[in-house]
């Protein structure tokens, strides 16, 4: 059984569970017993143990990458040192498989500094690869580049096309291999040209793409790997 704290209260007529910042609070009737709140509980056990994981994982996705000081930039890891500096910016060696992250002595909030340094690294490579890729595709699929792409942090999506020609792409994605990345670029390319998920919609990224369905189960089965929190 997990630990938790009861509270009582006369006004309460049933009990209720609350999880919250990796606690649980048990909150029951003066009337009823201890034996009967412990049997209760051992019903929702598996529930409780649940949101206690999520809220854990979520407290090693917001220290991650600083906790092991390592980072993945298309599918490599790349080791994150630290340096105190005059001026803050990020370093990566050419062969990603360093980065430094300089933080002026004059910076009093260093994590909140360092993550938003890396933050913008991060989106700033990806950044370069999306667009150097976006002529190679735009040109070999006979289109004209699109009039707008944004890089964000999403959760539940790589890549979005609306019907304004403006591409959005998942800075998530910086930590896949290439040929992910790729795969997502083409998806989202297609739409210019179908704005659903249609039969012609597949064929056009087969025709492009043809091994897109190894890359839709990959991002199916590795995706939350790629997930951290800005």
């Amino acid at each position: 059984m997990f630990e938790y704290q009861l509270k009582r209260s006369t006004r309460r007529k049933t009990l209720a569970i609350k999880v919250v910042n990796k606690k649980v609070t048990v909150y029951a009737p003066r009337s009823v017993c201890a034996k009967l709140i412990n049997e209760w509980l051992l019903l929702k056990q598996s529930w409780v143990i649940a949101q206690l994981n999520k809220q854990y994982l979520a407290i090693e996705k917001t220290q991650y990458p600083f906790k092991n000081q390592c980072i993945q930039i298309f599918s490599q890891n790349v080791l994150i040192h630290f340096k105190t500096d005059t001026k803050s910016f990020v370093n990566i060696d050419n062969d990603y498989s360093n980065m430094t992250i300089h933080t002026s002595s004059r910076v009093s909030a260093i994590d909140q500094k360092r993550q938003k340094l890396l933050q913008e690294c991060l989106l700033h490579t990806l950044e370069q690869y999306i667009d150097m890729k976006l002529h190679y595709f735009c040109q070999l699929m006979e289109m004209t580049l699109p009039k707008k792409v944004t890089i964000k942090t999403y959760k539940r999506r790589w890549g979005s096309c609306n019907n304004h020609d403006e591409l959005t792409f998942n800075l998530q994605l910086i930590g896949a291999d290439k040929s992910i990345i790729d795969y997502v670029i083409v998806h989202e390319l297609a739409h210019r040209v179908h704005l659903n998920h249609s039969t012609e919609f597949w064929a056009l990224v087969s025709h492009y793409y043809p091994q897109y369905k190894n890359a839709e189960r990959w991002l199916k089965t590795n995706g939350d790997s790629l997930q951290w929190v800005f």
